[in-house]
């Protein structure tokens, strides 16, 4: 609970190294919907709470990395031509590389000398897990890559938290957590924030769009003034010196 709840905070995070790395820049009324959806997934998340600095420290840490990594992912995507997929695929095997070493040393260790798990039917089960664990977690890279590849870093990490409302109903379903008040005031409270947030980023676009085109003076020279438009050329009308006479 403590790392979900230190996740909902990374729209903050998102929104000022945003700013810092890529110059992005809300309004103001986008500012404000990401207190309703912070405040609302850390209601929603927070049942049981039991703070240490070390786990304070590290759980920031880890969401200001997810930050730092959709920022970069989509800085990439905007200044290269490489497709999202194709970068995803990339980041996949420097991943592996880079974590392999340290799965040998602390998990495998720790599988070869748990032998729980070999007795009966353990062994497919724990198997048939870990591939659909795999699988799901590969469907969910692609589908983030895909729509950070469509959207800004902070609409996805709003989109991120929002997913956390998903997991909690999930959750409350299937395993039949309790729920107090509190929970579904901040479920109901975060998913306020999110259409808020939305009508907000829609106005801004609309806004933006919808600016007047400036319009250049006309020319005070009256033999300018006439001049005739064709075909996107100015072609100038010719005064005879009867008529300026």
């Amino acid at each position: 609970m403590r790392t979900r709840v230190m996740k909902s905070t990374m729209p903050l995070f998102t929104v000022i190294l945003s700013r810092i790395i890529l110059g992005e820049k809300q309004t103001l009324t986008v500012y404000v919907s990401l207190i309703p959806i912070i405040c609302g997934v850390m209601l929603a998340t927070a049942t049981e709470l039991s703070f240490d600095v070390i786990g304070l420290i590290s759980a920031l840490l880890a969401t200001m990395g997810f930050s730092l990594q959709n920022i970069f992912s989509k800085k990439v995507l905007r200044e290269t031509s490489i497709h999202h997929l194709h970068l995803l695929h990339i980041l996949a095997k420097l991943a592996l590389f880079m974590f392999l070493p340290f799965w040998f040393v602390i998990d495998l260790r720790k599988i070869i000398n748990d032998t729980s798990w070999l007795g009966g039917n353990r062994v497919l089960e724990t198997c048939f897990l870990l591939f659909i664990d795999g699988l799901l977690n590969f469907l969910q890279n692609v589908i983030a890559f895909s729509i950070l590849n469509l959207v800004t870093p902070l609409t996805y990490s709003v989109a991120n938290v929002t997913k956390r409302i998903s997991v909690i109903t999930v959750s409350l379903l299937m395993l039949r957590n309790p729920v107090t008040l509190s929970n579904i005031f901040g479920m109901s409270l975060a998913i306020g924030g999110v259409f808020l947030y939305n009508k907000a980023k829609y106005d801004a676009h609309r806004a933006k769009t919808s600016l007047p085109t400036k319009i250049s003076p006309a020319p005070q020279n009256p033999l300018l003034r006439d001049a005739i438009f064709q075909n996107g050329h100015v072609k100038p009308t010719y005064v005879s010196h009867m008529q300026v006479m």
